[in-house]
Parts: structure tokens; C-alpha cells; sequence
């Protein structure tokens, strides 16, 4: 293995990083909002 592979958590934490910090298209209401919707999916997944 190179010397800065990731495992899969570490690839995770890097995605999250990136999407936190990223200047995307879309404001912070759309942001909030698409956020919820994934929750509340996998909230009903989950039961």
C-alpha cells in the first residue's frame, strides 16, 4: 500500500470534509433541505 491510501473511513471523512467545505451551485436552504430528506430515508430504512 502507498504511504496515503485511506481505508474506507478515512475515504468517508474525506467525502464529508469536501462537501462540507465545498462552494456547490446550490444555498444553504436547498443544502438543509436535501440533508432531511436523506435522514428521514434513512430513518424509514432503518424500521
Amino acid at each position: 500500500m502507498g504511504k496515503y491510501q485511506l481505508d474506507d473511513k478515512g475515504k468517508a471523512q474525506v467525502r464529508r470534509f469536501h462537501e462540507k467545505h465545498s462552494t456547490g451551485a446550490s444555498n444553504k436552504k436547498d443544502r438543509v433541505a436535501s440533508l432531511r430528506e436523506q435522514f428521514l430515508t434513512k430513518l424509514n430504512k432503518k424500521k
